[in-house]
């Protein structure tokens, strides 16, 4: 069993109200794939520029995950940077560097086109469809974005998205591109237009699985203190599609667990800046989360 992730992995520029740093490890492929590695043998495809410091790909390396699609390539690092707001679900987008990310193309060592899921974190679309199509038979792949290419290639990333057997976004991308202002309706569309189940997140409440046959809300974790909420969403993923992968099966049951899994790896990355709080968590401290997500949401008597 093996999960498979692409993307970016990046060096990001952040401000929140109460610190600020610069140079962090980044790049939602990175989150996605530390939070996998949680659950399941996890390879990472992506480029990084010589500019790369080697500390990171030594913590990528040393956190499990298998870092052999992981290629330095002529050129600058991807790199973005943003600033939060106080409510810290809100931000500014300061810049977004495309950096190695403009040209290079994803190759996949040899074997890893059996790998059983994919997650395939923000990119361009194609790029996205063609990895996708690279694959033997997969079990399950998971599709993110980010306004870039929303802005940019709507119609490819519609086909993508149809492509794919899930679609994860965050609540805002998802009304915007259903073209609705409620997040029932967006995450209905968005299957309606092909693929097999969509994934709303919601940010501190949680996040939505949506599929023909199931709707399910799942809260998020009561934290009280948030230190920088990037790649939240992306360790979401990586940990929803890693739990999906150890199970070998995508039945209603897995879903909604893998759906909890999420949000629970996801408020661990918050604790932390950039991804060290992932690069130190382990199974045994996300199982005791999860539990008290479990019991946060139990409302029947005698339960």
């Amino acid at each position: 069993m093996t999960l498979l992730v692409t993307g970016w992995v990046a060096l990001d520029d952040i401000e929140t109200p109460f610190e600020s740093r610069k140079r962090v490890l980044g790049g939602s492929a990175a989150a996605a794939a530390l939070a996998g590695q949680l659950f399941t043998d996890t390879r990472l495809v992506a480029a990084v520029g010589e500019d790369f410091p080697e500390e990171y790909t030594a913590q990528l390396a040393e956190s499990g995950v298998d870092i052999g699609g992981l290629v330095t390539v002529p050129g600058e690092t991807s790199k973005w940077g943003g600033k939060y707001h106080y409510d810290m679900n809100t931000r500014d987008t300061a810049y977004t560097v495309l950096g190695v990310n403009e040209t290079w193309q994803p190759v996949l060592p040899k074997g890893w086109e059996h790998s059983q899921t994919a997650f395939l974190a923000a990119d361009d679309p194609v790029i996205q469809r063609k990895v996708i199509g690279k694959l033997h038979n997969p079990l399950a792949t998971m599709v993110d974005t980010i306004r870039l290419y929303m802005d940019r290639d709507g119609p490819e990333l519609a086909t993508t998205f149809a492509a794919a057997t899930f679609v994860c976004l965050n609540d805002g991308e998802a009304r915007e591109i259903a073209g609705t202002a409620s997040v029932a309706a967006a995450a209905r569309t968005l299957v309606a237009r092909g693929t097999q189940g969509a994934v709303v997140k919601l940010g501190e409440y949680g996040a939505l699985f949506v599929s023909k046959r199931d709707y399910f809300a799942a809260a998020g974790y009561p934290l009280e203190i948030v230190r920088d909420p990037t790649g939240a969403g992306d360790a979401f993923a990586g940990a929803f599609m890693g739990f999906v992968d150890s199970q070998g099966d995508i039945n209603p049951t897995t879903l909604r667990q893998a759906t909890v899994y999420g949000c629970t790896v996801a408020s661990f990355q918050v604790e932390g800046f950039g991804p060290e709080r992932l690069l130190s968590l382990t199974r045994d401290e996300v199982e005791s989360r999860y539990r008290e997500m479990r019991a946060l949401t139990i409302f029947e008597a005698g339960e």
